[in-house]
């Protein structure tokens, strides 16, 4: 296996370099998903309908097919810093086994015992319903 030694094994970002916004990938969609639907309408669900569910901004967010990115209050990216960032890993070892000449990353997330994806968004949730 030809490894370029200058690429690490682990890359980390610095607290600075932690991302300041989400990406909402819908708004970069030429062809927009299809709309959540009432079950007993079957009707696109409208933000009046889903506020019982969610609150005000999440709601908000969920419907946005237009914003590309939302800025992450700074209560919450303060929040994160205490498990964050995780590093990337390069996968050097399945690069070969697939004989591509992609670069293939993984975020390791083995010091975060709950996994990333539950505290992003419980964090997030529980700030904009408070």
């Amino acid at each position: 296996m030809a490894v370029e030694n200058k690429i690490p094994y682990k890359i980390y970002l610095t607290e600075e370099e932690m991302p300041k916004a989400w990406y909402n990938l819908r708004a970069d969609m030429k062809v927009k998903p299809a709309p959540l639907l009432n079950p007993g309408t079957g009707q696109p669900l409208t933000a009046e309908e889903l506020t019982p569910i969610f609150c005000e901004e999440l709601v908000k967010q969920e419907l946005d097919n237009d914003t590309a990115f939302i800025e992450i209050p700074q209560e919450i990216r303060d929040f994160y810093k205490m498990f964050r960032p995780s590093p990337l890993v390069r996968a050097y070892c399945l690069e070969e086994k697939l004989d591509t000449p992609a670069k293939i990353y993984y975020k390791f997330e083995g010091n975060n015992t709950s996994g990333s994806h539950k505290l992003n968004s419980a964090i997030a949730q529980a700030y904009y319903a408070k």
